[in-house]
């Protein structure tokens, strides 16, 4: 696949490997992000999405790997890493800024405390961190003492520990598609115009114009996500995983050494994929491959043993339907 990597290019870094499908592996390492296998249509997304300024909407089955691709590519490129979880109660607001009303509340009925400031009762969410982290750590006044300021929320990511760490950001908000279908746009919105207003506060925090931010969404398909939301996204659909694909990522993570251990747990884990499929049953992913994996090679468990059946039974299928 041609083109130009201008954004975005995972064999540029030290610890890259080039396939021969001209999938990179990147990485190594058990730590969630360290280690992640980009195929060509993942990296050209990624470049897509940098290019535009779009958000980058990424689908697939569970344990899948799409909270790793967006860990390990804030890792390449060097910027900070913010994630939040969504949750059907949670609004656009909260990835901007929470108010804790009830504390304030607290604090004006107790005589011996009495009302602080207001930006004492503000804590900034992370997009307020990934748009202008410097307001963020002052909670939006620079007046603020210093005894008040927070502290990041991110995770300062780079592929070189004695490299400098990009301002830039990677925001992750994960399974979007369990919000309300209001959510989405409302954070559309605010993404492209880099920019949102505290209420309490009456101030407007606004993004500095050199300031980068690559917005990775998921989605596992439990809800439909709303047209116009989509239509301002760029989209990655994952691929189903091959016996290949596990066996890659077995041995990257654990090494090659054991390869042939590691195409043979692949197989098997294909063969209870299509099984599961059969009988309707939830498919194991990627993750349950590589418990199934780091079990095997922590006990010695090899696929043709009677243990193989519990291993299939409680860590890749987690059933006893089979």
């Amino acid at each position: 696949m041609e083109f130009r990597k201008t954004h975005f290019d995972p064999a540029a870094v030290p610890d890259a490997v080039v396939h021969e499908d001209e999938s990179v592996s990147v990485g190594h390492g058990n730590a969630p992000g360290d280690v992640y296998v980009y195929t060509p249509h993942t990296i050209l997304a990624l470049n897509v999405a940098l290019s535009t300024g779009r958000p980058l909407l990424v689908t697939g089955e569970p344990g899948s790997g799409k909270t790793t691709l967006a860990q390990n590519a804030a890792r390449i490129l060097g910027w900070w890493f913010y994630r939040e979880t969504i949750t059907s109660r949670a609004q656009a607001t909260d990835l901007f800024y929470q108010f804790d009303a009830l504390r304030r509340l607290n604090d004006a009925n107790t005589p011996t405390l009495g009302l602080q400031l207001p930006e004492v009762y503000i804590e900034p969410g992370v997009l307020w961190w990934a748009f202008a982290p410097e307001s963020a750590v002052t909670r939006g006044d620079p007046q603020l003492p210093v005894a008040l300021h927070k502290r990041s929320t991110g995770i300062a990511s780079r592929t070189n520990p004695d490299g400098p760490i990009s301002s830039n950001a990677v925001v992750l908000l994960d399974e979007i598609d369990k919000a309300d279908p209001d959510v989405p746009n409302d954070l559309l919105e605010a993404f492209e115009s880099r920019r949102f207003t505290v209420r309490e506060l009456g101030r407007r925090i606004e993004s500095s114009a050199d300031r980068r931010v690559l917005l990775m969404l998921t989605s596992n398909g439990e809800r439909e996500l709303p047209p116009a939301f989509l239509r301002r996204c760029v989209t990655l659909a994952l691929p189903v995983p091959t016996a290949g694909f596990f066996t890659l990522v077995a041995d990257e993570r654990f090494g090659p050494s054991n390869t042939v251990r590691h195409q043979r747990i692949a197989t098997e884990v294909m063969n209870a994929r299509e099984e599961a499929r059969k009988r309707n049953l939830r498919m194991p992913s990627t993750a349950e491959f590589l418990d199934a994996v780091q079990a095997c090679e922590d006990l010695g468990i090899e696929t043709a043993s009677a243990a193989w059946k519990q291993i299939t039974n409680s860590v890749l299928i987690k059933s006893d339907k089979l």
